[in-house]
């Protein structure tokens, strides 16, 4: 997919706002879909095809946080861009450990966030080609499961299941598995984390690295007050020891 192809919804409440975003990415070749509400945007993304959705918190019927959750219970690998006038950083957290990728604060400048769709997309083509290129027995191998500790991770249903119990994973959860297993024995620095999984144009704070490091270990039985798999390298990042 180019990304001058792809298929857009805008869930924003302001339709001149709205508007103006749909003229802007169509002069740039994308395709984009307005709707107006969180209930009818939460419709449309479960039963219509997009390649990203960008969406206002505030909304009417239900809000976008509400809409991410849902959307994430079906589709957890779309690309999802916050667009909100809040600014302050536990908005931004909440969002993005809640399953957004991007947040941009209002006002913004279209270039950025054209750039921003752009870098979103380029991301989310690169995890679903593979996001390890090195592991295994040929380039570009990468194993459908994983097996950490006591649990197995399956990379095509993106969920962890952990004796008889399944839990899901989001896009982040598995990026950060995925760059732990293809560095596995060596540490991954936050730095390195935020480039590679959220990418270079999108502002991400070690917090939410953590606080999806913390969800990865209770999905996998990681925990207690050391963990045994996913080892803190303080200051530094994290890494991975097989067992």
């Amino acid at each position: 997919m180019e990304d001058e192809m792809a298929r857009v919804l805008i869930i924003e409440e302001d339709k001149n706002s709205a508007m103006a975003i749909k003229d802007s990415l169509e002069f740039e070749g994308f395709e984009a879909i307005i709707s107006l509400t969180g209930k009818d945007g939460l419709n449309r993304s479960l039963n219509e095809t997009y390649d990203l959705i960008m969406m206002e918190i505030l909304l009417p019927e239900i809000d976008g946080y509400e809409v991410i959750r849902e959307l994430r219970k079906v589709k957890k690998d779309i690309p999802v861009i916050i667009l909100s006038a809040k600014n302050n950083d536990e908005d931004k957290v909440f969002a993005l450990n809640l399953g957004a990728d991007d947040y941009v604060t209002k006002p913004f400048s279209m270039m950025e966030l054209i750039a921003r769709i752009r870098a979103q997309l380029r991301r989310v083509n690169l995890l679903r080609g593979s996001a390890v290129s090195h592991v295994g027995p040929y380039p570009g191998y990468e194993p459908v499961t994983i097996k950490i500790g006591n649990s197995l991770v399956y990379l095509d249903k993106m969920i962890s299941k952990l004796n008889d119990d399944e839990f899901p994973l989001t896009p982040k959860e598995l990026g950060i598995i995925r760059l732990l297993y293809k560095n596995r024995g060596k540490v991954v620095g936050r730095d390195m984390m935020m480039k590679e999984i959220w990418g270079e144009e999108v502002y991400v704070t070690e917090r939410v690295i953590d606080t999806n490091v913390v969800s990865i270990r209770k999905k996998i039985g990681d925990t207690g007050r050391r963990a045994k798999y996913i080892k803190t390298v303080f200051g530094v990042g994290y890494k991975l020891i097989e067992g």
